[in-house]
């Protein structure tokens, strides 16, 4: 019986309906694919929904004198962004930095908060791009950024990178009392 279980317990027939669990999603087709869709996109979604859900009156706030502003933290993403992922196309000119120098007077904290999201979001574009540009007999040449790197590797550092820097931005939004997008609960189905 399939979706069941039939139990024959003293002479009585009991059957059980086993909620079966969903299908997995598919298998990505390459590495690539599975870096970028299962690791990639989903930080990347989670640090752009906070920035946009960040006050923009708190932009420059920082919880201590000694870690950067919200505004530094969105400009390093976006630097680290660029520069691993140009790296790895070389497609138009070089980006220039958002988040320097690295001290109070960073631009970043001279920029609206519109500006900083519009220029997460290109990063986050030049990223994908990055991704898009790789396949499997590509994704090991060299990163051009890093000696002994491949363009792949660099990819993982920069998800890695941008994960660990998600957690820094969760610490701030709990500290003014938001929710970060990682702990907002789906709605219940039915509902």
């Amino acid at each position: 019986m399939t979706g069941s279980i039939a139990v024959l317990a003293s002479g009585t027939l009991l059957v059980a309906f086993v909620a079966q669990a969903p299908a997995p999603p598919p298998l990505p087709a390459n590495l690539i694919e599975e870096v970028h869709r299962l690791y990639y996109t989903p930080i990347q979604n989670n640090i752009l929904r906070a920035a946009e859900q960040f006050p923009e009156d708190k932009y420059t706030w920082q919880p201590t004198p000694d870690v950067r502003s919200w505004a530094r933290m969105i400009g390093h993403l976006t630097d680290d962004n660029n520069m691993m992922c140009w790296a790895i196309t070389k497609e138009g000119a070089t980006p220039a930095f958002v988040d320097m120098p690295n001290s109070a007077q960073s631009g970043a904290n001279k920029l609206s908060k519109a500006d900083l999201v519009a220029g997460l979001k290109a990063s986050i574009e030049r990223c994908n791009q990055a991704f898009a540009s790789l396949t499997p007999a590509t994704m090991n040449d060299p990163s051009g950024m890093r000696p002994g790197t491949t363009k792949l590797g660099m990819l993982i550092y920069n998800t890695s990178h941008t994960n660990e820097h998600y957690g820094n931005l969760v610490t701030y939004m709990r500290l003014q009392g938001l929710v970060p997008p990682s702990s907002v609960r789906a709605p219940a189905r039915g509902n």
